[in-house]
Parts: structure tokens; C-alpha cells; sequence
């Protein structure tokens, strides 16, 4: 089982909740949520929280490293523009957002 408090010192000191899409082996990009201990220019590391449609706790989630190349922005696919929240977005702005900890649990993953 996962120490909350072990993971809390692990996490990155800004923005440590990530939300984004993210093209691997699916035929699409896929919703994922990461709480992230690590960030390098290029890759993130963190817990994932979610994955398209699965929802996980803490306890259950895997650690993953993504590279942000992969994670494409609201021009690669018509249907992230669909939405009334991102209908306004740039075609060149990325998917992923950041934010603290506190937005998580207001927003959800």
C-alpha cells in the first residue's frame, strides 16, 4: 500500500496535479490525470490517477513516465474543440494543464 505522506514529499512543489491527453498504443489520445513527481523538459513521471474511463485511488495507481511530445494540442483532433470549455482554445495550445492539489479535489480527476 502507498504512504500517503511518502508520496506527498515525492511530489513536485508546483502544479503537482497534471491533466492531459495522451496518444501511446491507442488509436486515440486518451484522457489521463497524474499526480507527478518528476519533470524534465522532455518527460513526466507520476502516479496515474486516470486513463480514459478508469478511475483509480492512490493505493492502486501505477507509476508512469510520459513524454510530453506525445501529448498532442487542441488542433491534432476536432473533437477536443467540441467542448464548451475548450471550444475557444488555440489549435496550437497544448492538452496539458496544471494545477495544485486543492483543484483536484474540487474538479476531480
Amino acid at each position: 500500500m502507498i504512504d500517503l505522506e511518502k508520496v506527498q514529499k515525492k511530489l513536485v512543489k508546483k502544479n503537482p496535479v497534471a491533466k492531459f491527453y495522451y496518444k501511446n498504443d491507442h488509436s486515440h489520445p486518451v484522457r489521463r490525470t497524474v499526480l507527478v513527481t518528476k519533470e524534465t523538459k522532455t518527460d513526466l513521471w507520476g502516479y496515474e490517477l486516470r486513463e480514459g474511463r478508469e478511475v483509480r485511488g492512490l493505493s492502486q495507481a501505477p507509476m508512469k513516465k510520459y513524454s510530453k511530445s506525445q501529448i498532442p494540442n487542441f488542433g491534432d483532433y476536432c473533437r477536443f474543440k467540441m467542448s464548451v470549455k475548450n471550444y475557444q482554445r488555440l489549435d496550437t495550445e497544448s492538452t496539458l494543464e496544471r494545477f495544485g492539489r486543492k483543484m483536484l479535489a474540487v474538479e476531480g480527476v
